[in-house]
């Protein structure tokens, strides 16, 4: 492994002032990590006066005037931790990822290992009682190089996933206009378009959402987040568009039609609303066509 590569993490947060502080400090002893960008999404809390407190010369922090989403400040933080440092690397993850003491160490041991020959390596993430969450989706010939650790992967989630410099140049940044849900299959999936990715079994991190959000759906969420799912639909559908083409796009647009109907006689309440949620979503779907956003 070559000791000088360089990590900048890109870390978007929104009213979790205390997990963001126990992120960054995971973060700061972790190898390699030579810069933090934070971009702080309108945040309410308290996090604006901490972050007005770190040192300027190792973290970059953007305090957005409006909340940016998690594709926009993903969009934001990349961009900058591509302009204003040169790290080889950069490591994206939520506020509520806690990063083991070595998780990066692994992370630099497998890239230098496919000589930074991947679209993008992901941590093994898992949730508070040590269960499994954020779950990528295993590539065909996932047992290919197992022997060195790595097993291949079609797409991942924005809770520890590291893209080299390179890949950002020539392949661009989140999309925005995702705003939430979405924004990391669309870009892991652009990534691994181009090349195989990757994960990680030995870089662990901890994902400390409120519940495991394995088996967590439109039907069952909380009714403070119904409105989200809008997002879901619709960035799915223009994924399904871009990456998968005209034939299977009708097959998962039929197939969020007739799961529509069950949401309206499954849910648990608010069934109607719920169900409003999935139609509006898949219908916005067909005319979302945002554009990869290249940085110089």
């Amino acid at each position: 492994m070559d000791k000088n590569k360089e990590i900048c993490a890109v870390v978007v947060t929104y009213n979790r002032k205390a997990l963001l502080q126990e992120c960054l400090e995971a973060l700061k002893k972790n190898k390699g990590v030579s810069n933090i960008v934070v971009i702080n999404n309108n945040s309410t809390d308290g996090t604006k006066e901490y972050l007005d407190t770190l040192d300027s010369n190792f973290y970059i922090i953007e305090n957005s005037s409006e909340n940016l989403g998690g594709a926009g400040g993903f969009s934001l933080g990349m961009e900058l931790a591509y302009k204003k440092t040169t790290a080889d690397y950069f490591w994206i993850m939520d506020d509520d990822t806690i990063p083991t003491i070595k998780a990066s160490q692994f992370l630099l041991e497998k890239a230098a290992i496919l000589n930074d020959q991947f679209g993008f390596l992901c941590s093994n993430v898992r949730w508070k009682d040590s269960s499994a969450c954020n779950i990528p989706m295993v590539a065909k010939n996932w047992p290919e190089l197992i022997q060195s650790g790595l097993i291949s992967v079609t797409q991942g989630t924005f809770v520890s996933i590291l893209v080299s410099r390179e890949s950002v140049k020539k392949y661009g940044v989140p999309t925005k206009e995702l705003f939430i849900w979405g924004d990391d299959t669309e870009y892991t999936v652009r990534l691994t378009q181009k090349l195989d990715s990757y994960f990680v079994s030995d870089s662990i991190v901890e994902h400390k959402t409120t519940n495991n959000l394995i088996g967590i759906s439109i039907k069952n969420d909380s009714d403070t987040r119904i409105s989200r799912y809008y997002y879901l639909y619709r960035n799915l559908i223009f994924i399904s568009k871009k990456y998968k083409g005209k034939k299977s796009t009708i097959k998962l647009f039929i197939h969020y039609i007739i799961y529509a109907l069950s949401v309206l006689f499954t849910s648990k309440n608010k069934n109607w609303r719920r169900t409003f949620v999935v139609l509006k979503g898949i219908f916005a779907g067909i005319t979302f066509n945002p554009k990869v956003k290249y940085v110089k």
